[in-house]
């Protein structure tokens, strides 16, 4: 194996392109030579520069330009400092402190430095090498950006000049409620001044950002009903997503910018586009005014019909860990039973339902505390208050005994395989408790949701546990504690329940009642 010497004076010819490895190895691999440096090349910024200057002089070929300069750099990375130039290093930061916590800005040497870096990486990998690289790289687009990010060192953030796509870039951070309430005042001020030049030009992006925040406001700008109004419009009529016609359809149901007088004739038109594009927002807003006549005809079997297509649509989702919309669907499907909305008044199945509409609503709302959030929790709590108090008397206990766990079949549905276990409680009796385990054919087990009205109970879960009997007579195979099962039966003649993995009969139990208890807490016996 050849051996070359690097000084640090040729090191720092080859990261300006001044020189290339074809002026040292000629043909050869860069793998094929031990190659000596007497100490780590710091490659900068300034350098990276002056190599594009160099490469846009050279033309190269793009295979030319990865064989004899961007790859061999990559191969020694290490020689070159590559990580540290492109800020990849746990203990280097090269942002001034002052322009900290402007994200999508290129406010450091490593940020840019990495941006083209990528870019150059991305363009040797899809490209055919016999390609100029002039033909698919904008070098005078490039040399402006350096230019730019040269002229804005050491100016206060609010002279610099930024790209159109790092304006962009920083004004969507200002899409997620966290970071609006976490950003200081000089990210606002200067968000602002972003969204107002870009709203000027009609970009979709700076509309959506300040439209959304008007409605019902936040730390980026006050709530102004009729400014949502007016971006959505312009939003729907520039790209007919069916998200902003939602958002129009609430404006409109509630007279926002009606001095509170609902203006349903508009809202329906707005909620029937959201709800003929799967909105479940639209779905159920559109059912609630089939319920009531507003802006519509009344339609008792119509609103009845949303109201179950979105429960079934958003349940799924929500044993997927979606828990956008389903505490509102259960909450209309509570109404359904509670007010016999195209179904028999059923007090125990509203209850069910509204049940399940507060347990959802609480995870949602603890997540998030967008203002809509906490008052459909509110709405449930009440709901599921004011359901109780009808329920038949002693109707509510503090546990329930079963003649067998049925609730265990339930976590092998679908294809899903489950864990059993047999251990010891807090108070000296034996649970047996189950639950799904990823497998190859399932690696992502989804929850189950239970809902047991007499225990006020409602739980999305993939393990489940049952209290046995003192004297239960309980078989594992191979005196195990913990077995595998796909399926379990409860098999009559022998009077017990049995539990099966590939077909063969792992584990059994005897016993004479299996009992769940509610959640501590509740109101029971």
């Amino acid at each position: 194996m050849k051996k070359i010497e690097f000084s640090t004076a040729r090191m720092r010819q080859i990261a300006r392109y001044e020189a290339t490895f074809k002026d040292i190895i000629d043909n050869s691999s860069v793998n094929e030579y031990e190659i000596v440096f007497p100490e780590v090349y710091r490659f900068t910024l300034d350098d990276l520069y002056h190599a594009i200057l160099g490469i846009k002089e050279a033309d190269p070929t793009i295979g030319e330009f990865e064989r004899y300069w961007f790859d061999p750099i990559y191969t020694l990375s290490d020689a070159f400092d590559l990580d540290r130039a492109c800020g990849y290093s746990d203990d280097f930061d090269d942002t001034p402190e002052y322009l900290k916590g402007y994200p999508g800005l290129i406010v450091s040497d490593s940020r840019l430095f990495s941006d083209l870096w990528e870019e150059l990486d991305i363009i040797r990998g899809l490209y055919d090498g016999e390609m100029l690289l002039s033909n698919v790289l904008s070098f005078d687009a490039v040399i402006s950006d350096f230019k730019r990010y040269f002229a804005n060192k050491g100016k206060p953030v609010e002279e610099m000049v930024f790209s159109t796509d790092e304006i962009k870039s920083y004004i969507a951070y200002f899409e997620n409620d966290r970071f609006v309430k976490e950003a200081g005042e000089p990210q606002l001020v200067l968000a602002r001044k972003f969204i107002e030049e870009l709203c000027g030009q009609d970009d979709e992006l700076a509309l959506r950002v300040k439209g959304y925040a008007c409605y019902g406001g936040n730390r980026l700008y006050p709530c102004d009903w009729n400014i949502s109004r007016e971006y959505m419009h312009r939003l729907f009529d520039k790209d007919d997503d069916p998200n902003y016609a939602n958002t129009l359809g609430y404006i409109y149901y509630y007279g926002r910018c009606n001095g509170g007088i609902p203006e349903y004739d508009k809202a329906f038109r707005y909620f029937s586009f959201a709800a003929a594009n799967g909105i479940y927002e639209g779905m159920y807003k559109l059912a609630d005014m089939y319920r009531q006549g507003y802006g519509c005809k009344e339609s008792q079997r119509t609103a009845r019909a949303l109201y179950g297509m979105v429960y079934a649509d958003s349940i799924k989702k929500f044993l997927k860990g979606d828990d956008a919309n389903f505490a509102d669907a259960a909450l209309r499907m509570g109404h359904v039973y509670a007010d016999g909305i195209f179904e028999k008044a059923d007090i125990i199945a509203a209850y069910h339902y509204y049940l399940q509409a507060e347990y959802a609503a609480k995870i949602r709302a603890a997540k998030d505390d967008f203002f809509g959030y906490k008052t459909v929790y509110n709405n449930a709590r009440e709901a599921v208050e004011r359901s109780r108090a009808r329920l038949p008397e002693d109707y509510l206990a503090g546990y329930l005994d079963y003649e067998m766990p049925y609730l265990f079949g339930m976590l092998a549905e679908d294809n899903h395989k489950c864990e059993l276990t047999r251990i010891c409680n807090a108070g000296g009796h034996t649970d047996l408790l189950a639950k799904r385990i990823p497998t190859q054919s399932v690696p992502e087990p989804e929850d189950v949701l239970i809902t047991i009205e007499r225990l006020s109970l409602c739980l999305r879960t993939g393990m489940l546990s049952y209290t046995v009997d003192d004297d239960a007579e309980i078989f594992f195979k191979d005196d195990a504690d913990q077995v595998r099962f796909d399926y379990c039966i409860w098999n009559k003649d022998n009077d017990r329940y049995e539990f099966y993995n590939d077909g063969i009969c792992v584990a059994w139990s005897k016993s004479g009642k299996y009992r769940l208890y509610a959640p501590p807490g509740e109101k029971g016996a």
